[in-house]
């Protein structure tokens, strides 16, 4: 949603010879998402890495945006370890924690976390 991080970004783009490939749409994540899927836009893959208060929104419009097969990838599900803490009552670790709930019931994709980083996880749609 940040101009000037976007053309950071469209840099590193050119520099790997990918721009033709990439376009960048500025504006609220969550509409910007409700007006792909309105113009029946589809992906083989979803990265989902914004404010942690709309990640199960994010999960939600992104399955909707994908074919089965393919896939969502979620970054920060591990939160610094922080979720596995249960004494930590911080909000973000417990939007965190109800994300990764909400994927873990969901019935329409198989799920794995990879504990790199700050951890993934890796959705793919069945």
């Amino acid at each position: 949603k940040n101009k000037k991080t976007s053309e950071i970004a469209v840099n590193f783009f050119k520099k790997a010879n990918q721009e033709r490939k990439i376009n960048i749409i500025i504006g609220p994540a969550l509409e910007s998402l409700n007006s792909l899927i309105n113009k029946k836009k589809k992906f083989d893959l979803v990265f989902i890495d914004a404010d942690k208060e709309n990640y199960i929104n994010y999960y939600n419009l992104a399955k909707e945006m994908i074919k089965k097969g393919d896939l969502i990838i979620i970054d920060n599900v591990l939160w610094h370890g922080e979720v596995a803490d249960y004494n930590n009552k911080d909000k973000f670790t417990n939007l965190i924690r109800e994300f990764n709930k909400h994927v873990k019931n969901d019935k329409n994709t198989e799920q794995i976390i990879l504990p790199i980083g700050d951890g993934f996880t890796i959705c793919r749609k069945i």
